[in-house]
């Protein structure tokens, strides 16, 4: 009797991590479209993911978090809230987006990141690692289409002062 109401006790809590896990992908797959909205001709981004799982391969405990993270859940949910926009959604293939969040979106350098920021060596800037991944991905888009590159914020705009709308990794599953 005992190990009945054990085993009905974890499903209720991965039930209940179930649901907030669907409610925090939810949110941010809105943040993301909503972001995009306040652009003329949005179109949302993203890493093809096809084989990530199989490229990881640690110690027993990080092999379990690392696939039970909801990876292309959150990508179904954006394409179907962007649908419903009308914004469209492009996948970049993984040679693209290579090194995205290494890389200073203002020179060029390929440094070492450490953390949840990214510190360029050469140039000096200091910037969230996965805002600098997104301009570098905003970039290859552009070149893929043809339009050259698109300009980087400003030094006015960039460093640690910088709060955009879009508060990339800031709620981490």
């Amino acid at each position: 009797m005992q190990r009945k109401k054990l085993m009905k006790d974890v499903k209720r809590l991965k039930d209940k991590e179930k649901r907030i896990v669907e409610q925090k992908l939810h949110a941010t797959a809105n943040e993301v479209v909503a972001y995009a909205k306040q652009f003329p001709k949005p179109i949302i981004v993203m890493e093809d993911l096809t084989g990530i799982r199989g490229n990881f391969d640690r110690s027993k405990e990080l092999n379990r978090r690392f696939h039970s993270l909801p990876f292309r859940k959150l990508q179904e949910i954006v394409e179907y809230k962007a649908l419903l926009e009308g914004i469209e959604v492009r996948y970049l293939p993984k040679k693209e987006v290579r090194n995205t969040s290494k890389t200073c979106h203002r020179c060029g350098h390929v440094a070492q990141v450490s953390g949840r920021e990214f510190r360029c060596p050469k140039c000096g800037l200091i910037y969230n690692r996965d805002l600098n991944a997104c301009i570098n991905i905003a970039h290859a888009l552009t070149r893929g289409m043809g339009w050259g590159s698109c300009e980087p914020p400003g030094p006015a705009d960039e460093g640690r002062g910088v709060k955009p709308s879009l508060n990339a990794g800031s709620s981490r599953l």
